[in-house]
């Protein structure tokens, strides 16, 4: 026994991994489909006759909607026609001749049935007898008897009446119903609507075929609707075999030799409000219905042969699914290091084991390259802080004795506004580099936008003025460089020199809890709405100096995302730009 086992074992292991695999599942999922066609052949032809009766059902079902639906088109007619004051106009008109009246109500007729193929005929009966209809005299038709008439004047809702017929051999269903004037409530008579048997007959003639045939049958099974025309208006009585049933259902019976199904589905309950109690019948060939039994018999054995075929195929994808993952993690384990590293863009990730070996390697490999980026990345950073470094090597100093040089110049030249241009200019450059400082005091950083200021009012003297408020004890506070400048310039240059007149920009500061507020406002042109800084980078408006958006993003890279810029304007009013930064422990 256990030599049997070793030689099985021994077996198996002269096969690689994807033959194992695909013999396995082959062995596997051919015992599935033996087990499913023994299934099948037990209990396929219950399963398909309990199918093809839903089918029929549904079919019944389908066709009795639509049946139904016809109804409530004849019901929605007969609310036209009884809300038509033209109507009653008509009828009521005695100063009309009889033959104007008779041509007026056939326009009228046609025009409210609006091309509705489903009704032949409209028939008006008046109190006092006079019967008009749509078609002409010409078209001869059975008319609507007495007892109809009776019929119809005796209940509350339509009637449906006998089948008539035409000269031509059509056959029609009478649906008669009070024409009662909608405004007084006074009856005129009788309205009686020829449905066409054959537009009813189209409905459902094609639901049965090639199975058997359908028809239609009325309170007292008489026949309303038939492939047979000559057995229209005809009565089933409980002898007949094809008599309906009270309720739905199907029931077998024979015929010269032959079975029969005989299925009852009666319409909606609801349109008996609406005089209607029918019933579909359908008269299926039992053979006929269950050769799809036989057929599905002979497919089977077809599937069985072709499944067996795709089930090869199909382990033999599997296994290579599973396996391929493996030699691909191999050779690249084999490949590691001998052709250099590179992102990998075609990437296998799924759940199981396997691909968590290769997802592994794949981390390996996105880690190293990611280290190896940040070593260039740092690399390129320290070669341009030496760049500048060695920029910074060129002593500031020479612009600042230059800048002197001019202002005593200028003082020598008796030229005291070149003097103090060019001594306010000094001190903004003086105060911009400071040493290559990123934080300077308060006092500093207002001394900045006075000399900027001062250049200004020299190329717009009297334009403006600037007011500054900083409260007590704020001026010694360090805050980042160069963050009411732009601020002061924005508002010069975009709300100030487009207004008329002089303007006022006032420069406050306050502390606020932990915070530092500055606001710069202006009485400027303003603009409308506020604006958010991250949306406006091509908008000139914010990119004066430095450019609000970009002082707002040193802001928050420097302090945090909760502090930075905010811009509130009315046009014609001005802008105010507030700045929330937090202050130094």
């Amino acid at each position: 026994m256990r030599s049997g086992k070793d030689n099985r074992g021994a077996f198996l292991r002269r096969l690689n991994i994807r033959s194992r695999i695909v013999l396995v599942l082959l062995a596997g999922l051919t015992l599935h489909l033996a087990l499913m066609l023994a299934v099948f052949n037990v209990f396929s032809q219950n399963y398909l006759k309990s199918s093809l009766y839903r089918h029929v059902e549904q079919t019944h079902s389908q066709i009795g909607l639509s049946i139904e639906l016809m109804v409530d088109d004849v019901q929605m007619l007969f609310l036209q026609f009884l809300a038509s004051s033209d109507l009653y106009r008509l009828l009521g008109d005695e100063t009309l001749p009889e033959e104007v009246r008779r041509a007026d109500y056939r326009r009228l007729a046609s025009q409210l049935i609006g091309g509705n193929e489903l009704i032949g005929d409209v028939f008006v009966v008046t109190d006092d007898k006079k019967e008009y209809r749509m078609r002409s005299e010409e078209d001869i038709v059975e008319r609507p008897d007495d007892l109809f008439l009776h019929s119809v004047e005796a209940s509350e809702i339509p009637v449906v009446g006998t089948i008539k017929r035409g000269l031509d051999g059509d056959a029609y269903i009478p649906f008669g119903q009070k024409l009662r004037n909608f405004n007084t409530g006074q009856n005129a008579g009788t309205i009686i609507f020829y449905l066409e048997e054959s537009k009813l007959f189209e409905a459902y003639e094609a639901s049965m075929e090639g199975l058997g045939y359908s028809f239609i049958v009325g309170g007292g099974n008489h026949i309303v609707s038939h492939p047979d025309k000559a057995r229209l208006g005809d009565d089933l009585p409980e002898s007949d075999r094809f008599h309906p049933a009270d309720r739905a259902g199907y029931r077998s019976m024979k015929e010269n030799g032959r079975e029969y199904l005989v299925i009852t589905y009666p319409l909606n309950q609801r349109l008996r409000t609406l005089g209607v109690d029918w019933k579909f019948v359908s008269v299926v060939s039992s053979p006929d219905l269950l050769t799809a039994v036989s057929e599905g018999n002979r497919i089977a054995i077809l599937f069985a042969g072709s499944a067996f075929v795709f089930l090869f195929v199909l382990s033999m994808v599997i296994a290579s699914r599973i396996t391929d993952p493996v030699l691909r993690l191999r050779r690249k384990l084999a490949s590691f290091g001998k052709t250099g590293l590179r992102t990998i863009e075609k990437r296998h990730l799924r759940g199981d084991e396997i691909n968590e070996l290769e997802n592994s390697y794949y981390q390996m490999v996105d880690r190293i390259n990611q280290l190896l980026t940040e070593n260039d990345e740092e690399k390129e950073k320290q070669r341009r802080m030496e760049l500048v470094a060695l920029q910074s090597q060129i002593n500031p100093h020479f612009l600042y004795n230059t800048l002197d040089a001019i202002a005593w110049t200028a003082r020598l030249r008796k030229q005291p506004e070149i003097e103090r241009m060019i001594s306010s200019l000094a001190t903004f450059f003086r105060i911009s580099l400071h040493k290559g400082d990123k934080f300077i005091p308060i006092e500093e950083e207002i001394r900045l936008v006075q000399s900027f200021v001062t250049v200004e009012l020299m190329r717009f003297p009297d334009k403006f003025e600037v007011v500054y408020d900083m409260a007590e004890g704020i001026r010694g506070q360090r805050i980042l460089k160069l963050i009411l400048q732009p601020l002061v310039e924005n508002a010069i240059k975009h709300g100030i020199s487009e207004k008329r007149g002089k303007g006022t920009i006032e420069v406050t500061g306050r502390m606020d809890g932990g915070f530092l507020v500055f606001e710069v406002s202006d009485d400027g042109v303003g603009f409308k709405g506020d604006r958010p800084l991250e949306t406006a980078g091509a908008d000139v408006l914010f990119q004066s100096g430095y450019g609000l958006r970009n002082v707002n993003e040193r802001i928050k890279l420097e302090y945090g995302a909760d502090c930075g810029l905010s811009v509130r304007s009315e046009r014609g009013v001005g802008t105010t730009v507030t700045v929330r930064i937090r202050r130094e422990p």
